[in-house]
């Protein structure tokens, strides 16, 4: 029997750098801009950026509060602060990445970005944390630059918060060489989505043909371990349904979708998996497809959630996963609510990947409001030893990286998200076999 609960999975977990010398860190200089090689004969142009604070002047009062999770910003003088790196007694300076410059992802994490800056600002206008300002640092990975993205943050910030990297393994590596720090709650370094959506709802939607399923994703470590996972997890299901094949695309170049579409076509699939945002992946397949002939039902994640998708051809055939309640159901999700309303102070588009950065952001804030002298195990942090859902943001993830199979699906009708299951604001649909653990 399937169940209804009003509580979300998976969030975005933060993660923190030491210093490798020791020496108390400078503020960051002016953005640079900068060229490399990607894998391949390729090039891609990325950038840093450091966007500087906008507090308010006097601050808020403190105790406002995000769904309900209390905010952690206060204007509360600090006993200073020595041998941390991107953190002086002015400021607290944190990274976070998008892989927007890449020649096969261009804009992917832009949502991310939005979200961090608005939040910081929120932040920064109640008196940042114990009176520091809140300063963000983007790193442009371009999906193939990861490896010295992070290299340069372990530098520069004292967090990667709410990062939309692709090769998250080797970032793994990476962050444990430049010495990322342990939070009390857990290690510095965490996967993004510790539970992923695999597809299982999309089935009370599908005729027999769409039961079988082809796998369509980006073409690095974590997706190819991600896609076996996803294969397992269907095939422990019981055979609601039958992965009958995975087609791995690029991003260190553009895709040729149509090639992509002909393989995925020549499964004899009647349902698409498709990992990506609308621009980068969901759009371009469906159009594809269309030309084609072909209409297969196509399953997305949170990273389209946004409105690139309302536009595409056939929406009856497209339906989204997403692991949080989403922004149309308004009162029924007052943290969901909350972050809206921030995001339109600088009219910024409201992201399914913007809301997991959410996550990330408050649970770096809280575990550094209560631990701000040292960011170690040794701390006691209000979140440690407990499940974290972000103010009611999505489901309680708890300490061990677990979440309960819980999700809803999104269609569009009109050029609106519009909700297909569960159809009451406010509730999930839950079951363990809807989700499987992402590797690593």
């Amino acid at each position: 029997m399937r169940s209804l609960s009003i509580v979300v999975l998976a969030a975005l977990l933060a993660v923190g750098c030491s210093a490798d010398d020791g020496a108390p860190a400078a503020e960051p200089g002016p953005a640079t801009d900068e060229t490399s090689s990607s894998v391949g004969a390729s090039t891609t142009t990325t950038t840093t950026t450091l966007r500087p604070p906008v507090p308010t002047d006097p601050p808020r009062p403190p105790a406002e509060m995000i769904g309900d999770l209390v905010l952690p910003c206060s204007p509360t003088d600090l006993t200073p602060i020595v041998d941390a790196v991107g953190i002086t007694d002015a400021s607290i300076t944190i990274g976070t990445g998008s892989d927007r410059g890449g020649i096969g992802t261009p804009g992917a994490g832009v949502g991310i970005i939005e979200m961090i800056e608005a939040l910081a600002d929120h932040c920064n206008a109640h008196g940042g944390l114990h009176g520091r300002d809140i300063r963000v640092i983007e790193y442009d990975a371009a999906a193939v630059e990861t490896v010295d993205r992070v290299r340069r943050a372990c530098e520069e910030v004292s967090a990667l918060v709410g990062h939309a990297f692709l090769q998250l393994i080797e970032e793994a590596l990476t962050a444990i060489d430049c010495g990322l720090a342990r939070y009390p709650t857990g290690p510095g370094l965490l996967p993004p989505t510790p539970v992923r959506l695999h597809g299982h709802l999309t089935a009370a939607f599908a005729d027999p043909a769409a039961s079988r399923i082809v796998l369509v994703g980006p073409d690095t470590p974590v997706e190819a371990a991600a896609r076996v996972a996803h294969e397992a997890a269907v095939t422990a299901a019981g055979g609601v349904l039958e992965v009958v094949g995975t087609v791995p695309y690029p991003i260190d170049r553009v895709p040729d979708w149509d090639r992509l579409v002909g393989e995925a076509r020549a499964t004899g699939a009647g349902q698409v998996v498709i990992v990506g945002g609308c621009d980068q992946a969901v759009v371009p397949f469906i159009e594809v497809a269309d030309r084609a002939g072909w209409a297969p039902m196509i399953l997305a994640s949170a990273a389209a959630y946004e409105a690139g998708c309302l536009g595409v051809a056939t929406p009856e055939r497209l339906l989204l996963e997403l692991p949080f309640l989403p922004f149309e159901d308004g009162d029924a999700a007052p943290a969901a609510a909350a972050h809206e309303e921030l995001l339109a102070l600088t009219a910024a588009p409201r992201t399914g990947t913007g809301l997991l950065a959410a996550s990330a952001f408050w649970r770096w804030a809280v575990d550094t409001a209560a631990c701000p002298t040292s960011v170690g195990e040794e701390c006691a942090s209000p979140l440690a030893g407990l499940d974290w859902s972000a103010g009611g943001l999505h489901p309680p993830v708890s300490p061990d990286g677990t979440s309960p199979g819980c999700a809803v699906v999104m269609g569009i009708e009109d050029g609106a998200f519009v909700r297909r299951l569960p159809v009451e604001p406010g509730t999930y649909e839950c079951e363990p076999v809807f989700s499987a653990p992402l590797p690593g």
